[in-house]
């Protein structure tokens, strides 16, 4: 067993220890920073980051927070959820990151409380918490008009930013798919309507993302939407061996070839690969070999298969079993299936796949890396599937086995 701490980090949103591939955006997102520091003015339009899970959109959005702040900006982030009230969540952080701004007698800072009270939200002597429609000071406000309340507090938190030498305000927003559609007509409005206050947005959610704020705001069609995909060859690698190497623990070539493999580009996948195959080498300090990388993926796919995959599987339902097993069914080596082969295996046509392909997509179960292709949006549970129904693979083409 080895004694040295694993370099690697296979939580759900933990920053991997190399930050690879996605420098196109944090590029694209820094540039954003750089116009409203030099304008003053909000940036032209919200990022919105999309991809399935596991492909680092909570990461990046660490990153692009980590970034904000060592330049000056105050830093507003918030996970959007399918119980809360989005609107008076986004409100109670904002409150929560402009705290320490508060200078006592302030106009401006009396002016933000008086209208986080309109979001049952009270604000004293730095301690934020929310209170019922009834001991606020203002009546909640009417559909109509959270729209307004919440674009106010926007631009009010970000000129209290620049009031306190801040180059303004960036807010982060996560798990945007989780907001319903009334809160997200009055988040994308209220950010739509805050053009003259120093602040940038950056949101994430599933590839359904964009077609639900479309739902709710016809101007959101404008937003810059960056799609995350998965890790090139390049970026996998480095994800993969910087973190070992860097403390002196090299990987032999062929268990970086099974190793990336198998983790097809995931960065979850990477780090989950990486962890395993650290605990299974043989020696301390030696290098990890082939058979410290197949022992980690036996050991993955176990995890996976009585964890995440067996919790997919049952929430799917008949339809969708029957959707799941067919592209596990007919995908090629890269896991990839086309459309046309699973008509003809299914003896069906693609209009009538078309709604249980969208309930699928919606679940984050599977992606469209092209026009008529899918795969799953996590690498190998195209053969945990295929065990589990007992259905040989067959490939893109050819007739089921067994």
């Amino acid at each position: 067993m080895r004694s040295l701490q694993s370099p690697y980090t296979p939580g759900s949103g933990a920053r991997p220890p190399v930050f690879a591939g996605r420098e196109p955006i944090m590029a694209r997102a820094e540039a954003m920073l750089t116009r409203v520091a030099n304008t003053r003015r909000a940036a032209p339009q919200p990022m919105v980051m999309t991809g399935p899970r596991g492909l680092g959109k909570t990461v990046t959005l660490g990153e692009i927070a980590a970034t904000a702040g060592a330049r000056g900006f105050v830093v507003c982030p918030v996970a959007f959820d399918a119980v809360s009230d989005n609107t008076q969540l986004l409100a109670l952080t904002l409150a929560k990151s402009t705290a320490p701004l508060m200078r006592k007698g302030s106009r401006a800072a009396q002016a933000f409380v008086r209208r986080l009270a309109a979001l049952s939200i009270e604000l004293n002597a730095g301690v934020v918490r929310i209170t019922s429609p009834a001991s606020a000071q203002f009546a909640p406000p009417s559909d109509a008009n959270a729209r307004q309340v919440l674009g106010d507090l926007l631009g009010k938190a970000a000129f209290l930013a620049t009031d306190r030498d801040r180059l303004g305000l960036v807010v982060l927003i996560d798990e945007l798919q989780e907001a319903t559609r009334h809160q997200l007509v009055t988040v994308c409005n209220a950010i739509q309507d805050t053009t003259d206050a120093p602040l940038a947005v950056f949101m994430a959610g599933l590839p359904t993302t964009p077609d639900k704020l479309m739902s709710a705001a016809s101007f959101s069609e404008r937003f810059d939407y960056q799609e995350l995909t998965r890790l090139d060859d390049a970026a996998a690698e480095r994800a993969l061996v910087e973190p070992s190497v860097a403390v002196g623990v090299r990987w032999e070539p062929e268990a970086v070839r099974l190793t990336l493999i198998e983790a097809s580009g995931s960065p979850y996948m990477i780090q989950k690969l990486g962890d395993e195959a650290w605990s299974a080498a043989a020696q301390p300090g030696g290098p990890i070999d082939s058979c410290a990388a197949i022992t980690a993926i036996d050991r993955t796919r176990h995890d996976l298969g009585v964890g995440m995959f067996r919790g997919r599987w049952a929430k799917a339902s008949p339809r969708e079993r029957e959707l799941i097993t067919a592209i596990a069914c007919v995908a090629d080596d890269a896991g990839v299936a086309r459309t046309a082969d699973i008509v003809r295996l299914l003896h069906t046509t693609t209009p009538r796949l078309s709604q249980t392909r969208r309930s699928l997509l919606d679940k984050d179960l599977i992606e469209s890396p092209g026009r008529g292709l899918v795969c799953f949006t996590m690498p190998a549970f195209g053969d945990y599937v295929l065990e589990t129904t007992g259905v040989a693979r067959s490939g893109p083409g050819m007739p089921p086995q067994g």
